[in-house]
Formats: structure tokens, sequence, C-alpha cells
């Protein structure tokens, strides 16, 4: 799955831009299926995908619409999809986009490399396999997809705002 290092993101959205052109005609954050949260009080950015988690509450789709892919990517029956909205809904950091009544889920582009990894002009990106990880942290937060992404941004962001307020570098 998409990995974003967040003391290596600058929020430049070039993996929005990416992640768009390579699935529609043309770029928009709204086409995109990796969305950047941008936190312009603190000056953190973080570009969010699906992050395939252990919980994986997406899949509580009344039409079993939605399964697990190969690789860990949340496929997606779009015959199968009515546009109840309750993956867009349950993901609990917003990583779930929606265009043309229908879910966008990140796809790691198919048996090639994954776009926003490719144009990454930090390497903030990377395509991780094995990796598992819990939002059940996050599962209680009620909110837009919008205000999901800035509050799992706020708080994966507290260690290197820590380290600010105290003058150590917590970038490596």
């Amino acid at each position: 799955m998409i990995r974003c290092d967040i003391g290596l993101c600058v929020g430049c959205r070039m993996c929005e831009v990416s992640c768009s052109a390579g699935h529609y005609v043309g770029v928009s954050s709204e086409l995109s299926r990796i969305r950047v949260a941008k936190m312009e009080g603190s000056g953190i950015d973080l570009a969010i995908a699906c992050l395939s988690c252990l919980e994986k509450p997406c899949l509580e789709c009344p039409t079993l619409a939605l399964s697990v892919g190969s690789r860990g990517e949340i496929v997606l029956e779009e015959d199968d999809c009515i546009n109840c909205r309750a993956c867009y809904e349950a993901c609990p950091v917003g990583a779930v986009g929606y265009h043309d009544d229908l879910p966008l889920f990140c796809d790691l582009c198919g048996d090639g490399p994954p776009a926003c990894v490719e144009v990454c002009p930090t390497g903030a990106l990377s395509n991780t396999e094995d990796v598992e990880i819990s939002l059940r942290a996050f599962m209680g937060f009620d909110g837009k997809p919008g205000q999901k992404r800035a509050n799992y941004a706020t708080i994966e962001s507290e260690p290197i705002r820590e380290g600010w307020a105290s003058g150590v570098r917590v970038d490596g």
C-alpha cells in the first residue's frame, strides 16, 4: 500500500496530479485516489491513500461490492455498487474518494509501479507490501473525509511538531 513519510512530504500534490491523470482524462484532486492533507497552521502535509488497514470498515458494504485484491488493495465491482456511500463514510482516515457515484480506492495503478510514488519529488511516497496497520485509534472520529484526513495528519504529525517545539530535528 502507499505510505507517506510525513517528514518528507512537502504538499506539492504531484501525487494527486499523476493519479487523476492516470485514471481519467483530466487533472483534479477530486479524481485522485490519493489526497494531500495540508495543515496550513502547522506546515504539515501528508498524502493519504487507502492504507488497507486491518479493520477494513469499508468492506461492510451492503451489496458486497468490495473485496480485497491480491496485493491488498480494495477492489470495487462497479455493477454491484448502489451508491450508498457506506464505504466512503466508514473510512476512519478519509482515504476513500468519490466520483460519478462511485467510490475511489487506490488500485496501486494496476500492474505497473504506482504513478504517485514515481513522481514524488522528495521520495516521501513508497509502495510497501506486507505492512499491516491498524486504524482502530481513528475509528471513533466522526466527520467528513477532509476532517478525517486532517485528524489523521494531526495525530501522525505529533512527534514532528513536538520535536519542533523543543528545537530538536526529527527528520533524520
